[in-house]
C-alpha cells in the first residue's frame, strides 16, 4: 500500500477532522504559538493544516505524493482551507533559509532511519525557526502504515541529542498510564 492508497480508505469526514484536531492539541497548541508562517512537512489529509489555516495562520504544506496533495486539496476546499500545497522533496526544501517560524509534522518521522531523520531536521531547520513534530509511542495501539518505529520518548532523545530540543513530551487521548500516552511530541530549535 501507499500513501495515496492510505488515505483514500481513510476519508476526511467532518467527525475525522474534529477527533484528529482534538488528540493533537498539544502539538497543535504550540504550532500556532510558534507564529503565523507555517511549513507543514508532509501533507497527509491536509487536516492540520486546515485547522491552522482557520487560526489565521500562512500554512504551506509540501508532499512528495500527486495523490496525497489532490486528495489533501479537495479537502482544503470542502473544509473551507486557506492551504498552499506544494510538491517537494522533504530532504531538499524548495525554500530560502528561515523562510518559516516554525514547520510542524505528525506521524512523519517514524518512517525513516536515524540518519534520515536528522537529514530531515537539518533541512527543517534550515528553513524555519523551529521544527515541532509528533510521532506515534510505543504505547500506539497499532502500526497503521506497517513501517513506524514505535519507540519511547528517551530513545527519541537519545536519537535528537545533537539537536537543541526546548520541549518534548507525551500526550494522549487519555491521562493516568503510560500506555494511554498514545503521543510523542518535540520541539527543536535552532
Amino acid at each position: 500500500m501507499d500513501w495515496e492508497q492510505y488515505y483514500k480508505e481513510r476519508p476526511l469526514s467532518l467527525e475525522r477532522y474534529i477527533n484528529n484536531i482534538w488528540e493533537h492539541k498539544p502539538l497543535l497548541i504550540e504550532v500556532a504559538s510558534s507564529g503565523r508562517n507555517i511549513l507543514e512537512v508532509a501533507t497527509g489529509t491536509g487536516n492540520l493544516g486546515i485547522f491552522l489555516a482557520h487560526l489565521n495562520c500562512n500554512v504551506v504544506s509540501v508532499d512528495n505524493n500527486d495523490g496525497v496533495l489532490k486528495m489533501a486539496q479537495h479537502n482544503n476546499a470542502n473544509f473551507k482551507g486557506q492551504v498552499t500545497f506544494k510538491k517537494a522533496d522533504a530532504f531538499n526544501l524548495p525554500f530560502d533559509d528561515d523562510s518559516f517560524d516554525a514547520c510542524f509534522s505528525q506521524g512523519f518521522f517514524e518512517h525513516f532511519s536515524d540518519n534520515d531523520i536528522r537529514k530531515l531536521l537539518k533541512e527543517q531547520l534550515r528553513v524555519s525557526k523551529k521544527v515541532l513534530f509528533s510521532v506515534p509511542s510505543v504505547w500506539y495501539p497499532r502500526q497503521d502504515f506497517g513501517d513506524e518505529r514505535l519507540m519511547k520518548k528517551e530513545d527519541w532523545l537519545r536519537m535528537l541529542s545533537e539537536f537543541k530540543l526546548e520541549k518534548a513530551g507525551y500526550y494522549g487521548e487519555r491521562k493516568g498510564s503510560e500506555e494511554n500516552l498514545s503521543e510523542i511530541y518535540f520541539k527543536v530549535i535552532k
